[in-house]
């Protein structure tokens, strides 16, 4: 998912699987199918602002078009490519605390508050605390979403 090269990291992959193996991987769908990215850069926004754009290059997201995917595998030399749809709750820590380390280590997370001003970088921490506090239940804090479970065959 964060090749910048997808084709030849796959086919460096299909190269060192048997005759026949079996690539088995599970990929995050489109950022608009996952509520923990939409209420992630929703959070990173200034109110009435446009959420943030992630940043250039490969990112988590780099193979949730099922066509684009598709292509890759394929030129990187996989076959029966299929994909199943899993939707799963996605578990991001104990407490609110856990939960915001976590988002703070993002990559995209990390790139926004570093070009916020100070002061605006402290209210984009402070929603994304108050958004991970309405994610809290008694096991932790929750977030729906989507996958796709990727198989296919080296041919």
């Amino acid at each position: 998912m964060f090749f910048a090269d997808p084709v030849a990291a796959f086919s460096n992959i299909a190269r060192a699987m048997r005759a026949d193996g079996r690539l088995v991987m599970v990929v995050w769908q489109a950022r608009e199918a996952n509520e923990w990215d939409v209420a992630i850069r929703q959070s990173l926004a200034e109110p009435g602002g446009p959420v943030n754009l992630p940043p250039p290059g490969p990112d988590p997201f780099s193979l949730a078009d099922q066509p684009a995917a598709r292509r890759t595998l394929t030129a990187a030399g996989f076959a029966s490519v299929r994909f199943t749809d899993v939707q799963e709750p996605v578990h991001y820590g104990r407490d609110g605390a856990t939960a915001l380390d976590w988002v703070q280590g993002f990559r995209y997370t990390r790139e926004v508050l570093r070009q916020l001003e100070p002061a605006a970088a402290a209210r984009a921490i402070g929603r994304l605390r108050e958004m991970l506090a309405a994610h809290l239940g008694d096991d932790g804090v929750w977030f729906d979403s989507r996958a796709w479970l990727i198989t296919a065959r080296r041919t």
